[in-house]
């Protein structure tokens, strides 16, 4: 018997005892990592790792092996084939591995279906597999190829994701690496709740039963089992202060300050992180961005980190104190002093965006003493008093108004465009306005309704014995004495008084 053909016996009887209890299936299955993991050691293993019809993708040929179903022996058999490449190659990333190629295609069809419950026994391959397949797509021009799979594999494996693992990391990195933003807002919408324990404080791995269930993903998430690697203090930082970029590129200004936020108030001893003091200056920018000011950190931040912090940045500080000011002229100074920090820091386009939404922020303010004014009235509240700025222009006010960062309208004037009017709009002026596209749906779905209903009538008033038929059928043949006189079908003397009072009103 060859070794596939043990390999396949090995994996089908290790299918059928699904139906055991979880000890026993728990024993069993780690006997088929042992004897994996000694028997795919062999270096004379070379006519399985040159098959490449032992893994094949295409759903019209036969596997020998289904990662669904055994994708225990699948993974084993997968880092084989890379291994034998790789050797023969003499490169670590050999073309079968970038995307498109046939290890590529096999690595990504085995994250989209393995058996999450088998593969917390072999966590060390399942996250070489997943590091492979993210250092293949960032070598490779299409670097966002690697992002779904990964974050589905992720899902896969823990679909709460609850648990910070070091594949956390390699998702937000990969994610900002590629600007596939959105891609990775299923994980990181995700709430963290664990950080894995280490080895040393967590009992052995080997003693769990990793097949039952478990009340929380980090009795099998966690250095032991393989599935993370050993998380750093900075790690922690660095997922967060990657979120925070992420959700900043998609201008989800209010996540982007909560993952901010969760950096800055890190508990710490000693020296500050320079993580720390880089979530501290996007903080800033983005409180600008969402609210016009400079928010205060939270209030669990220690005080030594806020001095330190403070003391480091206080380019941004004196930027968002200018904004503040209202005062357009210090904020172009101060954006221009602090041209070479930007461009360090990599901040060089929020603070352009800063700038640009100083009209925005301008115009808030201004709305909350006037309900309108003259374009040049308002380019005179928004200029500083002395300077050679022209203010905001009808074009920037039209825009603002168009792209709806304020509630407003524009009157236009055929004399002079500074005499054109802005009014800006209550909850009560601009109620029809604003919701008249959804004021017409519901009429239409209304609309809908009543047709439907109508349309049902029919069949009402035959099932309730109104229609016309029944009641010419009723009446046929029946003769009436007196007014005391009643028909004894349509009930007693009572009935019959309130239902002649209202035939009497229907005449």
């Amino acid at each position: 018997m060859s070794i596939t053909d043990d390999l396949i016996v090995a994996s089908a009887t290790l299918c059928k005892t699904t139906g055991l209890l979880n000890k026993d299936y728990n024993h069993q299955i780690r006997n088929h990592v042992t004897v994996l993991r000694k028997l795919l050691s062999n270096k004379d293993l070379d006519s399985v790792a040159q098959d490449d019809t032992l893994l094949n993708v295409s759903e019209d040929s036969y596997f020998n092996f289904d990662p669904s179903q055994d994708s225990i022996t699948y993974l084993f058999l997968l880092h084989l084939q890379i291994r034998a490449r790789r050797e023969a190659s003499g490169q670590d990333l050999p073309a079968d591995l970038l995307p498109s190629g046939k290890l590529w295609l096999k690595s990504a069809y085995f994250l989209r279906s393995f058996d999450p419950i088998q593969v917390r026994y072999a966590g060390h391959e399942w996250r070489q597999l997943v590091e492979l397949v993210v250092q293949a797509a960032q070598a490779s021009p299409r670097p966002f190829l690697a992002v779904r799979l990964v974050r589905d594999a992720m899902l896969r494996l823990d679909p709460s994701c609850a648990v910070l693992t070091s594949t956390h990391l390699l998702l937000t990195h990969l994610a900002l690496f590629s600007k596939a933003y959105t891609c990775a807002l299923p994980v990181l919408e995700r709430q963290i709740s664990h950080v894995p324990i280490s080895a040393g404080r967590h009992f052995s791995s080997s003693l769990q039963i990793l097949c039952a269930e478990h009340e929380s993903s980090l009795s099998f998430l966690n250095e032991e089992t393989g599935l993370s690697s050993k998380l750093l203090d900075r790690d922690y930082l660095r997922y967060f202060l990657y979120g925070g970029m992420i959700y900043m590129a998609l201008k989800k200004w209010d996540k982007a300050s909560h993952f901010f936020g969760t950096v800055i108030s890190m508990p710490t001893v000693g020296s500050v992180s320079m993580i720390i003091v880089e979530a501290y200056k996007k903080w800033i920018l983005v409180g600008l961005l969402e609210k016009g000011k400079l928010c205060p950190p939270p209030n669990i931040t220690a005080p030594h980190v806020m001095k330190t912090i403070q003391s480091i940045t206080k380019p941004y500080s004196n930027l968002a104190q200018a904004f503040e000011s209202g005062d357009k002229k210090r904020l172009e100074a101060e954006v221009d002093a602090g041209q070479d920090v930007w461009r360090v820091d990599n901040n060089m386009g929020l603070v352009s965006q800063v700038l640009d939404e100083f009209a925005r922020h301008s115009l808030m303010k201004t709305r909350k003493v006037f309900a309108a004014l003259t374009v040049g009235e308002l380019s005179a509240q928004t200029s500083p008093p002395n300077g050679k700025d022209d203010g905001i222009t009808e074009s920037k006010v039209a825009s603002l108004i168009m792209s709806g960062a304020i509630d407003a309208t524009l009157v236009h004037s055929q004399v002079c465009s500074n005499d054109s009017i802005l009014r800006f709009a209550t909850a009560n002026s601009m109620l029809p306005q604003c919701h008249e596209i959804e004021m017409q749906a519901q009429l239409q779905i209304q609309g809908r309704l009543l047709e439907s209903l109508f349309g049902h009538m029919e069949e009402s008033n035959l099932r309730l014995g109104l229609s016309d038929e029944f009641i010419d059928n009723s009446i046929k043949g029946q003769s009436w004495t007196g007014a005391g006189e009643i028909n004894p079908s349509l009930g007693g003397a009572t009935d019959l008084e309130v239902e002649e009072d209202i035939m009497g009103d229907l005449a």
